[in-house]
């Protein structure tokens, strides 16, 4: 238990820390562009970091879908679907098996 705690935590920091490296070069590239060519300001940090979000709000929204219809996992399951059908029962115990063996650290 501790153990997945602490993966958790790490990927937390890891993508925290990724999240702040895409903000910088976000600034660092406005900074180098916009005012030469548009004659607009320079950006801070927090500007980038607002700006950003705004954007995602606007473009992006937050991620949500508001429909249960994934097309990516019917993709997916589909896939899967085929790839049972043409297993002889032995196959398909050996591949749940190595399926499980591979995940049971999540």
């Amino acid at each position: 238990m501790l153990k997945n705690i602490l993966k958790g935590a790490g990927f937390f920091v890891v993508m925290a820390g990724l999240f702040l490296l895409l903000v910088y070069g976000f600034m660092i590239l406005w900074n180098i562009t916009i005012p030469e060519v548009f004659g607009l300001k320079s950006l801070t940090y927090g500007m980038a970091l607002r700006l950003l979000v705004i954007s995602r709000i606007l473009i992006g929204g937050f991620g949500f879908r508001w429909t249960n219809n994934n097309e990516k996992g019917k993709f997916w399951r589909e896939r899967m679907k085929m790839k049972m059908q043409n297993m002889s029962e032995e196959e398909k115990e050996e591949f749940k098996r190595r399926l499980s063996q591979k995940c049971k650290d999540w």
